[in-house]
C-alpha cells in the first residue's frame, strides 16, 4: 500500500472513493438519461458517457474534442446555441427538448449544470416518453422546411447521417378537389402531407401548395408505394372521374468534395423552383436519379451566371421598401428595402428569393448588393424625409474587394449616414469573421448603424451576436409565429429576445401579422415589429416612380 495516510485512510483508498463517487453521480444522472456529457467554455465534449453506441453508432469517446452539437440534429442547433448561452449565464438549464443526430431524429430532453469552477458544464440527455406534438406536423410553408433540409445537408457533408430530398408532385389535384367540399379537401390534403411525413425514417413533410410536398429524410424511402398509397387516398376522397397522376422522386443529397456552402444554396433554389414549377422544370438538370443528379443541378447553375449578371449589370430589378415600426408608439423607424426583379421576356416575374439564391449560387452575390445599395443611396437622395435598411448577404461581408466597393459608395454618396441602415443577412455562412467585423467596425465608425438580420434561422446567429457589435437584430418570423402557439417557442423567443437586450442591441421581430402577437413581442421585451400588421412592401413614401 502506497501514500500516506490521511485520516486513517491511503491515496488508493481516496482515489477508489472517488471513483465510487463518481460512479455514483453517473448512476443518479442515468436513472433518467441516456448520456452524461461534459463539456468546456468552447463547447467541446471533455467527458462522454452512455448509451452513444446504440444512439449514435459511435463510442463516447469518438466524440472528445468534439462540438457538443455533433449530437444535436442539426434542425436544432439555433435553440442548442440558446440554451447553451443560457446556461452560462444562469449556471443551470432546465430540461428542453432537442432531437438527436441520429437517422429518427429521436426527441431527447436536454438539461444542464454549471460545474463550481464555471469552466464545465454537465448535460443530460433523456429520451422522451413521446415525440413532441410539433414533431409530427406538415410544415406549411417553404421557408420553414428550408430551415430544416439546409441544416440536414451541412450536417451530412460533415459526416453526419444521411440527408436526401423527395420530391412529390399529384397531378391533377386541383381539379379533382374542385369537385368535393373544403372540409374533405383540407382532409385530403392532411392525409397526403402525412402520408409522406411517414414514408421515410426522420422524415419531415412540407406541402408547398399546387399538389406538391417536399420530404427532407435520412433514406429508406420507398416511392413507388408512397406513390401507392397517396393514389389510395385520392381515390377514396375524390370522384371516380378524377385523373390523377403521383410522381415522388428521391435524391440523395450528397456533394462529395463539393462545396457545402454552393450545395446548401443550390439545394434552396431546387426547392424554390419545384414549388414554382413542379418536377418539370428539374428534369433537364437532374437528368438521372440519384447523387449525380444533385450535382448536376449544381453545375447546371453556372450556365445561368451571364444571364443574371445581365440582369444586375442593367438593374433589371426594383426596390419596393417596408415599414418597420416602435412597438410603443407605431412610429415608423424606418423602411426595408425588399429586392423585386423585373418581369423576365415570357412577362413572368422571378421569385424573389430564387434570384437572391441564383445569383449567390453563381458567385455574383457581391455585384448584387452593391446594386442594390447603389440604388438604394439614389431613392435616399430622391426623398430627404425617410431612413432606409439595405441587406448585405453574409457572402458579401466576408469578401474583402467587396468591403471596400461598399465603402467607396458610402463615402462618395451625399446622404448623412443616420439615414442608412445596413442589415446583415444570414443566407450563407460568414466565412472570414475577421473581414466581416473590420466591416462592420468601419461602418459604425462613419456612423452607420448595423442589424443582425434572420437571427435564429440558422445556427451562428448567437456566435455572431458575441463576435460583432450590432445596433439591431432582427428575429426571424417563424420564432413569431410559433411563440404565439404558446409552449416551447414562447419560450424560446422569450429567451433569444433577453440574449438580444443583453447585448445592447434593440430587438426586431419579424412577420407580425395580428395585435395579439404584437402585444405578445412587447411583452417579451422586443422593441420594434416588421409585418403586414404594420405595412406591406410599396413605395417609398414621397419617392416618384
Amino acid at each position: 500500500m502506497t501514500g500516506t495516510p490521511e485520516h486513517g485512510r491511503s491515496d488508493t483508498d481516496i482515489r477508489l472513493a472517488n471513483v465510487s463517487l463518481r460512479e455514483r453521480l453517473l448512476a443518479f444522472a442515468f436513472a433518467a438519461s441516456d448520456l452524461l456529457v461534459e463539456i468546456d467554455l468552447d463547447q467541446r465534449v471533455t467527458f462522454a458517457a452512455g448509451a452513444f453506441q446504440s444512439r449514435l453508432g459511435r463510442p463516447g469517446d469518438a466524440y472528445l474534442g468534439q462540438p457538443l452539437s455533433r449530437l444535436v440534429a442539426a434542425e436544432d442547433h439555433a435553440a442548442l446555441e440558446t440554451a447553451l448561452a443560457h446556461l452560462s449565464e444562469r449556471g443551470r438549464l432546465a430540461p428542453i427538448w432537442v432531437r438527436l443526430a441520429d437517422p429518427p431524429r429521436t426527441p431527447f430532453a436536454l438539461a444542464g449544470l454549471a460545474a463550481r469552477s464555471g469552466e464545465r458544464f454537465c448535460l443530460t440527455f433523456g429520451q422522451l416518453p413521446a415525440p413532441p406534438p410539433a414533431l409530427s406536423a406538415v410544415l406549411r410553408d417553404r421557408d420553414a422546411f428550408l430551415r430544416i433540409a439546409e441544416p440536414r445537408l451541412r450536417e451530412q457533408s460533415c459526416g453526419g447521417a444521411a440527408a436526401h430530398l423527395a420530391l412529390v408532385e399529384v397531378d391533377g389535384l386541383a381539379e379533382a378537389t374542385a369537385m368535393i367540399g373544403h372540409g374533405a379537401r383540407e382532409e385530403l390534403l392532411d392525409g397526403i402531407g402525412t402520408a409522406i411525413g411517414h414514408a421515410a425514417e426522420g422524415g419531415t413533410a412540407a406541402e408547398f401548395g399546387g399538389g406538391r410536398w417536399g420530404l427532407i429524410h435520412s433514406g429508406g424511402l420507398d416511392t413507388v408505394a408512397l406513390e401507392r398509397a397517396i393514389e389510395q387516398l385520392a381515390r377514396d376522397r375524390t370522384p371516380a372521374s378524377a385523373a390523377l397522376h403521383v410522381t415522388a422522386t428521391d435524391i440523395p443529397l450528397e456533394i462529395g468534395d463539393g462545396d457545402a456552402a454552393q450545395a446548401v444554396r443550390a439545394l434552396r433554389l431546387m426547392v424554390s423552383r419545384f414549388a414554382a414549377g413542379g418536377r418539370s422544370v428539374l428534369a433537364k438538370a437532374l437528368g438521372d436519379q440519384g447523387t449525380v443528379g444533385f450535382r448536376r443541378f449544381i453545375e447546371t447553375l453556372v450556365g445561368e451566371a451571364a444571364e443574371i449578371e445581365a440582369t444586375i449589370a442593367r438593374r433589371r430589378f426594383q426596390l419596393v421598401f417596408q415599414p418597420v415600426v416602435r412597438l410603443e408608439d407605431r412610429k415608423v423607424a424606418y423602411f426595408e428595402a425588399l429586392l423585386r426583379p423585373l418581369p423576365g421576356a415570357d412577362g413572368t416575374r422571378p421569385d424573389p428569393q430564387a434570384f437572391t439564391t441564383l445569383a449567390e449560387a453563381t458567385g455574383l452575390a457581391q455585384t448584387l448588393d452593391a446594386a442594390v445599395l447603389a440604388t438604394a443611396l439614389e431613392a435616399l437622395t430622391a426623398c430627404a424625409s425617410v431612413r432606409i435598411a439595405v441587406n448585405i448577404s453574409a457572402l458579401s461581408l466576408s469578401d474583402r474587394g467587396f468591403a471596400q466597393r461598399c465603402l467607396d459608395l458610402l463615402d462618395s454618396a451625399s446622404v448623412a449616414p443616420g439615414r442608412l441602415l445596413i442589415e446583415i443577412t444570414e443566407t450563407a455562412d460568414i466565412e472570414d469573421a475577421d473581414a466581416a467585423a473590420a466591416l462592420i467596425d468601419a461602418l459604425h465608425q462613419r456612423g452607420y448603424a448595423v442589424c443582425l438580420d434572420d437571427f435564429g434561422a440558422g445556427a451562428s446567429g448567437i456566435r455572431h451576436l458575441r463576435r460583432f457589435r450590432v445596433d439591431y437584430v432582427k428575429i426571424d418570423g417563424h420564432f413569431v409565429r410559433g411563440a404565439a402557439q404558446g409552449g416551447r417557442d414562447r419560450a424560446l423567443l422569450g429567451q433569444i429576445v433577453q440574449l438580444c437586450r443583453a447585448s445592447g442591441a434593440q430587438v426586431i421581430a419579424a412577420q407580425v401579422e395580428t395585435e395579439a402577437e404584437a402585444a405578445m413581442l412587447s411583452e417579451l421585451g422586443a422593441t420594434h415589429g416588421q409585418g403586414h400588421l404594420f405595412g406591406r412592401p410599396g413605395h417609398l413614401p414621397g419617392l416618384k416612380g
